[in-house]
C-alpha cells in the first residue's frame, strides 16, 4: 500500500474534524468574510505517511567500481616521474566521458594558488579559473577546450608572497562526434550576457555547453535525458543509461571531469518506456533528491514523485498527484497520450527555500501550482477556471488586467527575486508553450510560445501578468512540446528555450537571452538544428552556468 495524498473532500457534510481549516483567500479587493459565503471551506491536501514506501531507488556500485580502476591507473602513470609546474602531468578526458576537459597534476616547492587559462578564439572566449587554496600538491581541472583544435593552456602558480611562475601547454582535442547537433549564433552581445556558458540539455543524447559564438566548450558522452542540475556542492546531477539500453534509469552525481561521487538506480521493472525518471530531479535542503517518476502499479504515468535518501539511495517518500485532483481528471482525460494514462504530465519541480514549498508545472492539465513540502498542502493553482469542481475554487488564482492570459501546456516555473518591494507578492517566470490541452480555450493557442512573468498575491489570491517575451516572434518560436525559462541573477536577463519548432528548413530549437525591458532586447540567440521530428534530440532546457562551479 503506497503512502497517499489525502483527497479533497468535496461536500462539507463529510469534513473530518482533525483537518486544520485554512482561511479562504479572496480575490483582490474582496474581504475574506465575504468570500466565506461563496467558497466552502474544504480540508487541505497533505502528504500522510502510511509507513509503507515502495522502494524504487537504490545505490549502484558498478560505475563506482570501474572508476576505481581508472583512478588507480592514473595514479600509477603520475608517479612514474616527478611533475612540477614546468613538467605537469596532463591527461585529457581522464574518466572517458568529458572529451573537452583535462586534469593537470604537479607539485610546487612553496604553497601556491593555481590559475588555469584556456586561450579563447577571441577576447571573450578565454576561460580562466583560480584555485584559491595555497597548496604544494595540485590536481586541477582544465575546462573549456575547443573540439578538433590545438588548445593553448596557461598554468600559473602564485605564492603567498606574490611570486609567480607560469607554463604553457598545448592540448589537442578530437572533433565532435558525427551525430552531434549543429549550433549556430544568430545574435550575440557578449558584454551584456550573463557570465558563463550556455548548457543545452536534450530530451535524449548529449548535454553540451557553448560560448557566445556557439562554439562547443564542454560535453559529456554519457547519454542524457532532461535531468542536468548543478548541486550545492558544485557537482552535477545527471540522469543517464547504459550504452545500448533504452531506459534512462540511473542518476549520477559527478563533476565536470566525469568523476563519480554517487550512482543511483531507479527500479521500475515492469515499465518498458525510456523515461524512467521522466522530466526532473532536484536537490532538497536536506541533501535528498526529489525526482519525477511513474506509478507502475497503476494505469497512469508521469504523475508521481519520490524522495531519495542521498546517503543510502533508498526511497523515503512517494506520492501521486492522483491523490490531489478529482478522479474525473485522470479517469476521463482524453488529450495527448491518453492511451498511456499520461493525464498530468508533470514536467518540472522547483523547491522554494523561503517558505518550504514546491512549484510544479503540468502540461496536460495546463497548470502551475504551489504546494508546501513535505506537508503537501496546496497553496494556489495557476490555471484557467473552467472544468474545476466548486471545492477547488479557493485555490484558483483570480486574474487581474485586461491583457492577462493563462498558460497553456506550460513548463519550468521558477520564483524571481523581489520585483516590487511588496512582501505580499511573489513574481514567477515560466515557459508558456501556449497550446491548450485540457482547459483555457484561447483563440491565440498555438500562435506563439513565450516566457512570461506573473505576479502572485497569495493573501488576495490574485495573479497579474507583468512581463513577457515571445508573442512578437509568432510561429517562429512556437514549440508544441518542451521549453524552459530562466532568470539570470547577475544581469537581470532572462533566457527562453523553445525546443521543438517546425521551421521551413526542418526542426530546430532556439535559445534566446533578453533583457528585462518591455519590449525586450535580444542579447544572445542561438539556433540548434540537425534533428528530425519525433527523434527526441531537441533541446529540452538550457541554463547559463560558469564551467567552474564556485566550490571547485
Amino acid at each position: 500500500m503506497k503512502k497517499t495524498l489525502v483527497i479533497f473532500v468535496v461536500l462539507a457534510v463529510i469534513m473530518v474534524s482533525f483537518f486544520v481549516t485554512i482561511e479562504i483567500i479572496g480575490s483582490e479587493g474582496s474581504a475574506s468574510s465575504q468570500n466565506d459565503t461563496k467558497k466552502p471551506k474544504t480540508p487541505p491536501v497533505s502528504f500522510q505517511p502510511d509507513g509503507e514506501v515502495e522502494q524504487l531507488s537504490s545505490h549502484s556500485e558498478d560505475r563506482m567500481s570501474e572508476q576505481e580502476k581508472i583512478e588507480t591507473k592514473l595514479a600509477e602513470q603520475y608517479v612514474k616521474e616527478p611533475h612540477s609546474i614546468k613538467n605537469p602531468f596532463v591527461k585529457l578526458d581522464p574518466y572517458g566521458v568529458a572529451p573537452l576537459a583535462a586534469v593537470a597534476m604537479f607539485e610546487t616547492e612553496e604553497p601556491s594558488q593555481v590559475t588555469i587559462t584556456v586561450e579563447g578564439k577571441d577576447k571573450y572566449g578565454d576561460v580562466t579559473h583560480t584555485y584559491e587554496k595555497y597548496k604544494t600538491e595540485h590536481t586541477v581541472s582544465i575546462l573549456g577546450l575547443y573540439p578538433g583544435y590545438q588548445n593553448t593552456v596557461t598554468i600559473t602558480a602564485t605564492t603567498e608572497s606574490g611570486d609567480t611562475v607560469s607554463e604553457t601547454v598545448s592540448i589537442q582535442t578530437e572533433a565532435l562526434p558525427d551525430d552531434f547537433l549543429t549550433t549556430e549564433t544568430v545574435e550575440a552581445h557578449p558584454e551584456k550576457m550573463e557570465n558563463g556558458m550556455t548548457f543545452i540539455i536534450p530530451s535524449t543524447r548529449y548535454v553540451y555547453a557553448v560560448d557566445h559564438r556557439a562554439n562547443v566548450r564542454w560535453y559529456s558522452t554519457h547519454w542524457n535525458s532532461h535531468v542536468f542540475q548543478r548541486l550545492d556542492n558544485g557537482h552535477l546531477l545527471y540522469i543517464t543509461k547504459e550504452e545500448g539500453q533504452n531506459k534512462y534509469n540511473e542518476i549520477l552525481e559527478m563533476n565536470m571531469l566525469g568523476k563519480l561521487y554517487n550512482s543511483y538506480l531507479i527500479n521500475l521493472d515492469n515499465y518498458e518506456a525510456t523515461n524512467v525518471v521522466h522530466h526532473d530531479a532536484i536537490e532538497l535542503p536536506s541533501g535528498n533528491l526529489l525526482a519525477t517518476v511513474h506509478d507502475t502499479n497503476s494505469g497512469y504515468i508521469e504523475d508521481e514523485m519520490i524522495e531519495i535518501d542521498r546517503e543510502t539511495g533508498k526511497t523515503v517518500r512517494d506520492f501521486s498527484f492522483r491523490d490531489v485532483f478529482p478522479e474525473s481528471f485522470y479517469q476521463e482525460y482524453d488529450g495527448p497520450s491518453e492511451d498511456e494514462g499520461d493525464w498530468f504530465h508533470q514536467n518540472a519541480v522547483w523547491y522554494m527555500k523561503s517558505d518550504k514549498s514546491i512549484l510544479v508545472s503540468s502540461r496536460h492539465q495546463d497548470l502551475a501550482m504551489k504546494m508546501s513540502y513535505p506537508e503537501g498542502e496546496v497553496e494556489w493553482i495557476l490555471a484557467a477556471h473552467e472544468l474545476w469542481p466548486d471545492s477547488y475554487e479557493r485555490y484558483l488564482l483570480e486574474p487581474i488586467g485586461e491583457d492577462f492570459k493563462f498558460p497553456g501546456g506550460p513548463h519550468a516555473i521558477m520564483p524571481l527575486p523581489d520585483m516590487d518591494n511588496n512582501k505580499q507578492t511573489t513574481d514567477y517566470l515560466l515557459f508558456d508553450n501556449n497550446i491548450v490541452i485540457t482547459r483555457g480555450d484561447d483563440p491565440q493557442s498555438e500562435d506563439f510560445s513565450r516566457m512570461v512573468q506573473y505576479r502572485i498575491n497569495e493573501e488576495k489570491m490574485t495573479v497579474r501578468e507583468v512581463w513577457s517575451y515571445g508573442e512578437e516572434r509568432g510561429k517562429e518560436l512556437f514549440s508544441s512540446i518542451v521549453g524552459d525559462a530562466n532568470y539570470h541573477y547577475d544581469t537581470g536577463n532572462r533566457m527562453l528555450t523553445s525546443g521543438y519548432i517546425e521551421a521551413e528548413n526542418g526542426m530546430n530549437s532556439r535559445i534566446i537571452e533578453v533583457n528585462d525591458e518591455q519590449p525586450a532586447d535580444v542579447i544572445y540567440e542561438i539556433v540548434i538544428s540537425g534533428f528530425k521530428e519525433d527523434s527526441h534530440r531537441q533541446a529540452y532546457r538550457a541554463m547559463r552556468l560558469p564551467l567552474y562551479p564556485e566550490k571547485y
